[in-house]
């Protein structure tokens, strides 16, 4: 039997998840058990000399006490990857190989390892959304608890050698020619397009606007209105993502920059449905429904490549819309017809998307088990997809289910997981997290679910999603409610 797969974290800070079994340990008893994983993760081959560590972690101790120091943080590592390793039992993840120790190839996976893999197989390509997709994996600072530690140096150098070849390799893609008289501007700007749709599928919508600010100025500049329009409406879904203010500015984004009267009808409906989605997040569904209706009938006269993708996130947001402003009887429809063009888009984040609303519409009709099913398959296609925030939100709402299965040991773990995948990221992802383990405790510890549900409030405020501020309030009010019965 496989072990679960161990998911080591060094872009942003040091964090561990596991896709099964309990999760690693939070507090580490020793914190030369933490640098020895560290220091494995980051050695070319994952493996290093055991001298090589004590070198490291015990540099002025006498060789009698630095094995001592080694034997008890490699036992404090082993027990923090797996709380559930057995006495004298071997580690699936931290290997002894005589002198050498390493950390398993098939089941660890590691964050700069995998960047470093996109980036190779990106830079062979020298395709912009293949490239855009490496730069997103690379970015974040390694290790910055760890900012000044020498032996942390080499890996950053090796890392930020790679970024510099990718965004060069990015320059190069934006003034390649096509057949056409190349306009080195406005290529740059649809690199930069690329780039921004793997960040925000990283979650990092904050650095997506960003990107997606510079694309949208320099279309402007060329008077390319298309271009400009859908650059805006993917700016005006990142702004409403990142931050509790930004709903506002994004309207404002797509009022400035609405399609012209001869806008290909992708464009309209790429335009309806960010200003769908920035509604939806504000509490204004109707408003929401009807602009997801606009984007649907553009959609369908739209050609090309695009196409099954807008038609798939309108019919899906459509369900949203309807689900919300409690109009459940119309919802599961539109999500049922949009699955089709979701798969044929051949994209598994656009796929999980549906699958998502899908699981929704299953739980408020009752449907658990048939929730768990699509639930299962959009956490699948999530992870496939890279993206950490979608699949913290599966993960939470997974847990949810489980719960009210009756399944407290399962609906745990999954909403632990959840909590600690979306804590780098904050906000809706991590507010959605901190309530559903905030359910899971309601009964066991009323008190830790209390405190989880403050945080969760504090999250969702800060975030500015009005769902996740009315989840925090239900899950308060059932908790309330819990208490005053017993």
């Amino acid at each position: 039997m496989h072990p679960p797969l161990l998911r080591i974290r060094l872009l942003g800070g040091f964090r561990l998840e596991r896709d099964g079994g309990a999760p690693p340990a939070e507090r580490w008893s020793r914190p030369g058990a933490r640098t020895v994983v560290k220091l494995l993760a980051l050695a070319p081959d994952r493996q290093l000399h055991r001298e090589q560590i004590m070198a490291v972690c015990w540099p002025h101790a006498e060789l009698p006490a630095a094995l001592r120091s080694l034997r008890v943080a490699l036992h404090a590592a082993r027990h923090a990857l797996e709380p559930e390793l057995r006495p004298r039992t071997a580690s699936a993840y931290l290997i002894g190989d005589g002198a050498l120790l390493r950390l398993a190839r098939e089941a660890v996976w590691i964050d700069t390892e995998h960047a470093a893999t996109l980036a190779r197989q990106a830079l062979a390509g020298g395709r912009g959304p293949e490239l855009g997709a490496a730069l997103a994996a690379l970015t974040g600072e390694l290790l910055p608890e760890d900012r000044y530690a020498n032996w942390a140096e080499p890996a950053r150098e090796r890392l930020e050698r790679l970024r510099v070849e990718v965004r060069g390799a990015l320059a190069r893609a934006a003034c390649a020619p096509g057949g056409a008289e190349p306009r080195p501007e406005a290529d740059a700007a649809r690199v930069r397009l690329d780039w921004a749709l793997a960040l925000e599928r990283s979650g990092r919508y904050e650095d997506a606007a960003g990107v997606l600010r510079e694309a949208l100025a320099a279309y402007e500049r060329q008077g390319l209105r298309d271009a400009g329009a859908l650059a805006a409406a993917r700016l005006a879904e990142a702004l409403s993502r990142s931050r509790g203010e930004g709903a506002g500015e994004a309207l404002a984004v797509l009022r400035a920059h609405p399609p012209g009267p001869g806008a290909p009808d992708a464009v309209r409906a790429a335009h309806h449905m960010a200003r769908s989605a920035v509604l939806s997040y504000t509490g204004r569904y109707e408003e929401g429904l009807a602009a997801a209706r606009a984007a649907q009938r553009a959609a369908e006269a739209a050609h090309g490549p695009d196409r099954p993708t807008l038609l798939a996130r309108s019919l899906a947001q459509q369900t949203v819309c309807l689900g919300l402003s409690g109009r459940t009887g119309e919802a599961a429809g539109p999500a049922e017809r949009a699955l089709a063009p979701a798969e044929e888009s051949a994209d598994p984040a656009v796929v999980a998307t549906v699958l998502s609303v899908l699981r929704e519409t299953a739980r408020r009709a009752g449907r658990y088990r048939q929730a768990l099913e699509y639930g299962r398959r959009a956490l699948a296609l999530a992870e496939q997809a890279g993206r950490p925030t979608a699949t913290a939100f599966e993960r939470a709402n997974l847990a949810e289910l489980h719960l009210l299965l009756d399944e407290p040991e399962d609906a745990e773990r999954l909403a632990r997981a959840a909590v600690e995948l979306a804590t780098p990221f904050g906000g809706t992802a991590l507010a959605f997290a901190l309530v559903a383990l905030a359910r899971v405790h309601a009964v066991p510890a009323p008190d830790d679910a209390a405190l989880l549900l403050d945080r969760a409030e504090r999250c969702a405020e800060s975030g500015g999603h009005l769902q996740a501020l009315d989840e925090v309030r239900a899950a308060r009010a059932a908790l309330a409610a819990g208490r005053a019965g017993r």
